[in-house]
């Protein structure tokens, strides 16, 4: 640097310097401790080189430092030593240091005054939302700058926001304190819907969420990777204004459901259900949601549940509250009436049987259970008259179905959809989703195309813009009105001469009905599986336990949905399978998609005959089966029974098996699911849906049979033929005895109780009368 150049940057340094403590004179011992601090840490000027400057200046003595530990080192700075003080440190910043070096240091000073500020505020007891929300959007208008705040003057700042916006849990708070920036609370704050002098959180998914996000986000910060990570557009209903809405509509006296017995909740929810939906809401509330409304525009919506419970270490809540996709077509007040319903409908899903019934088997009954509700842009594109994602689905970070050796539990698995992800997590339909174990993404369960054909997604959940609703339409029709879908090359295969084909490109010249959805080259010419996998390890590291994540695409981005810890049954340890039962002692056996467990003294069964089941004319009938099966569930002792039936327990359709809910089989020990070639029932196994994350909490083990298949048994004629106490335990309920089977092992087998043995290793199970 020449010499007129450097002579330009000292004035330029010192007018600088100059400037700022003119406009901020409040900060001034603040800037020049900081400059001395500046000089120090840099080796430019140690404290006590400026110190002894100045006294030398002055006339004085240099003092040396005491080494007695009982004597101050240096006397305090009198007022003409302190500006003295200033006047050097200023020649010496004048000398050494740049404009970018002021201006970064002045942004320190300042962050640091509006973290104090924002600490203060979110410190008082009865802060509210506005008063928080203002001092974080001040923080946030501060320049970026040059250097950071170190985390330690920040994380409690960041434990504080989360605590008051998002989550109380110290799992949760000690996971996002070092991963959210007081920045990311900025948007968070614009985005909530609520009352400025109330304060509430946005709930456990919405949290779960961001934090998720936030973490993919920052580990593939300056890459470029395969379908980067994206959060949807989203909006939060803090957990407050269902307190609002019920003291609003005098319906606080529904706070006490949770305390009545199971029968009662199944009997009087459909009734609240009604009642809420139908509940006004403040205006404040209804003018927010408006301005969402226009902001949106004509885009569809889903609307979910986000309590506080939801998605907390150890409480997952799968499944338990409502969500619910609005098509978002019409007029705003129509749109606006539709939103404002499908919120009252989520706050009724609080009142619902299943949740209540969860939160009594955790401890959680007497918590006091708010609703937040996270309202999202649907992600996907439109397609004629349909509006879909490219496809969607759940990850997992341990794989707990495992069809070949070569598949290891720790290298995850996802099930994966085109169209909405709701056909990854509920079981519906009579197809299934694409399975992949992402240690070895291409290895099938099938062994022959016409298997992959038989078993692969022919229905996809889309939001059908016409109709104004949800609905589950077949893929061919979708593809009728149009394949311009991203990535449909890499989703489906072409059948070509009965065998199945990738497309050579991104062109598709094929009839709709020929397609397939395999996933084929998704798997096997993209990075997809390696994305997934890496993912799920860096939320895995940040969260210190495997997690499951559930995701959607629209061919350009990952969107992440949800992230919550991965509920992970008991090790079991090794079980070998008894090889001298003698056969008429063998109830039945299987040998197909078997995960190791021993379950001993079984008392009852209760068996629902697939036959009889597949002549039920009617769904009501269907479905008062699967009640009468919840109070069975609830009059035999617990754990000591359980439940064999057709098909897919607990499917949304009614034809595919008995449409249990959680708090149907809660009790029970062992849930079995029995295919018959002869009844077309066929067990999805179900790992991965909402429904398998219940059996694994609760700890029942599942196990589906295939009887038509040699060399596997089972003794339906016990079964059948055996002694059924149903009018026994529900004399009420004495016209479903030739569905519903209840035996009593003890009494009909000379005391001998059930036993189960599952050997995951060998795929093998067997059950048999026990007398041991």
């Amino acid at each position: 640097m020449s010499e007129s150049d450097n002579l330009k940057r000292k004035d330029e340094v010192t007018a600088r310097l100059a400037h700022h403590v003119r406009k901020l004179p409040h900060l001034i011992e603040h800037i020049y401790r900081e400059l001395l601090i500046l000089l120090h840490r840099r080796g430019i000027a140690s404290i006590d080189t400026i110190q002894d400057e100045v006294r030398v200046r002055l006339g004085q003595e240099s003092v040396e430092a005491s080494t007695d530990p009982n004597l101050a080192e240096r006397d305090r700075w009198d007022e003409a030593e302190r500006q003295l003080v200033e006047s050097v440190t200023r020649e010496y910043a004048r000398e050494h240091l740049s404009l970018l070096d002021i201006d970064d240091l002045i942004n320190l000073i300042i962050k640091r005054e509006e973290v104090q500020s924002l600490d203060n505020v979110t410190n008082r007891p009865n802060v509210t939302f506005r008063e928080l929300a203002d001092q974080v959007q001040r923080f946030c208008e501060l320049p970026l700058g040059e250097t950071l705040l170190p985390p330690a003057e920040v994380l409690g700042t960041r434990v504080a926001l989360t605590r008051h916006l998002l989550s109380d849990q110290l799992e949760f708070i000690g996971i996002a304190k070092n991963h959210l920036m007081i920045r990311d609370f900025d948007d968070i704050t614009r985005r909530i819907v609520g009352s400025d002098d109330a304060m509430g959180r946005i709930g456990g998914k919405a949290g779960g969420m961001i934090l998720a996000h936030r973490i993919l986000a920052n580990a593939e910060e300056n890459k470029d990777p395969f379908l980067p990570v994206a959060m949807p557009e989203s909006y939060y209903l803090r957990s407050d204004v269902v307190l609002d809405f019920l003291r609003l509509n005098r319906l606080d006296e529904y706070q006490s459901q949770k305390y009545k017995d199971v029968d009662d909740l199944t009997r009087e929810y459909p009734l609240i259900r009604g009642v809420f939906r139908n509940g006004d809401f403040p205006l404040k509330i209804i003018h927010g949601l408006r301005k969402i409304l226009e902001n949106i525009g004509l885009h569809p919506l889903i609307v979910r549940s986000s309590s506080l419970l939801e998605d907390r270490f150890g409480t997952a809540f799968s499944g338990k509250y409502a969500s619910f996709f609005l098509a978002n077509q019409g007029s705003l007040e129509q749109r606006l009436r539709a939103l404002l319903g499908a919120i009252a409908e989520v706050y009724a899903s609080v009142l619902s049987p299943d949740p209540i019934v969860y939160r009594r088997e955790h401890h959680l009954l007497d918590y006091v259970e708010e609703m937040a509700v996270l309202i999202q842009k649907v992600v996907g594109v439109k397609i004629g008259n349909y509006f879909l994602p490219s496809f969607a689905g759940v990850a997992f970070s341990r794989n707990e179905y495992r069809w070949s050796p070569r598949i290891k539990r720790d290298d995850g698995l996802v099930r994966l959809v085109m169209g909405l992800g709701t056909r990854a997590v509920d079981r519906s339909g009579p197809e299934y989703p694409r399975m992949v174990a992402l240690g070895a993404p291409t290895l099938r369960t099938e062994s022959t195309v016409q298997e992959i054909k038989r078993y692969a997604q022919q229905t996809l959940d889309v939001i059908d813009l016409k109709k104004n609703r949800l609905r589950s339409v077949r893929c061919h029709d979708v593809l009728e009105q149009s394949m311009d879908i991203a990535m449909l090359d890499r989703i489906v295969s072409v059948q070509r001469d009965s065998e199945l084909y990738a497309p050579a490109g991104h062109y598709i010249d094929a009839d709709p009905a020929d397609l397939y959805i395999t996933f084929d080259k998704l798997l096997r010419a993209t990075p997809f599986a390696q994305r997934v996998r890496d993912m799920l390890s860096t939320l895995e590291d940040a969260y210190g336990a495997p997690v499951d994540m559930e995701f959607a695409s629209d061919g350009q981005h990952f969107y992440v949905l949800q992230c919550r810890t991965q509920s992970q049954a008991l090790d079991a340890g090794t079980v070998e399978i008894p090889e001298d039962i003698p056969e008429d002692k063998i109830i039945f056996n299987a040998q197909r998609y078997v995960r190791t467990g021993l379950v001993h003294g079984i008392a009852h069964i209760v068996y629902v005959d697939p036959s009889a089941y597949d002549a039920i004319p009617t769904r009501q009938r269907r479905v008062a089966l699967a009640r009468l099966i919840g109070r069975i569930n609830h009059k035999l002792q617990r754990r000591s029974f359980i439940l064999v039936g057709p098909g897919r327990w607990g499917s949304n359709d009614v034809g595919l098996g008995v449409p249990v809910r959680y708090a149907d089989i809660n009790h029970c020990r062992m849930l079995i699911e029995v295919a018959r070639d002869r009844n077309g029932f066929v067990p999805e196994v179900s790992f991965g849906t909402h429904f398998f994350q219940d059996l694994v909490e609760a700890d029942i083990h599942y196990l589906p049979l295939y009887p038509d298949i040699t060399p596997n048994r089972f003794n339906e004629e016990f079964l059948l033929r055996s002694h059924n106490c149903l009018k026994e335990i529900a004399p009420d309920d004495s016209d479903f005895e030739d569905l519903l089977h209840v035996i009593d092992i003890p009494r009909i087998a000379d005391g001998a109780t059930l036993s189960i043995a599952m050997d995951g290793e060998s795929d093998r199970a067997v059950a048999w009368l026990n007398k041991a």
